[in-house]
């Protein structure tokens, strides 16, 4: 089996699923949408990506088809943060968390859910967040809802 491998490759990501842990990428020249699994962003020091993020990556053309096989730095980001106060610290309870998905979430007063990845944790050492563990949480809303950014302990 012959792989074609194109390095430095500019894509923007059309929809990746952090439940399912894939989505794809759209890169100029390339007639089909490109294969991305979550072990790729987990390589990397990026908590997540989101649609319509610009990225610069390697792939590979194997026989599935084009799969990203590196990605070295986001360029553009497609989130942003909405414009409010900044980051807040909220009491909250775990709803669920998959250590190997890598994310999941908890729950504030307000009834809001708040996205936790994995990378918060290891900041922390913390091995895990079980359901129903009350949690210290400073978040930030973005345009794709609540994100933790830290775990006071």
């Amino acid at each position: 089996m012959t792989e074609e491998i194109l390095h430095k490759v500019e894509g923007r990501i059309k929809w990746f699923n952090m439940f399912k842990g894939f989505g794809f990428v759209e890169i100029q020249g390339i007639p089909e949408d490109v294969f991305l699994h979550f072990s790729v962003i987990d390589k990397t020091k990026m908590e997540q990506l989101n649609n319509n993020d610009i990225i610069l990556c390697n792939i590979a053309k194997t026989d599935k088809g084009y799969q990203v096989s590196e990605i070295i730095t986001l360029l553009q980001s497609g989130k942003y943060e909405v414009k409010d106060d900044g980051p807040k610290q909220f009491s909250a309870i775990v709803k669920w968390f998959n250590p190997s998905k890598g994310f999941g979430f908890a729950q504030i007063e307000s009834g809001k859910d708040v996205f936790i990845h994995s990378s918060i944790l290891k900041k922390r050492k913390l091995a895990s967040i079980e359901p129903g563990e009350k949690i210290e949480l400073i978040a930030r809303r973005t345009n794709l809802g609540y994100e933790a950014i830290d775990i006071i302990l």
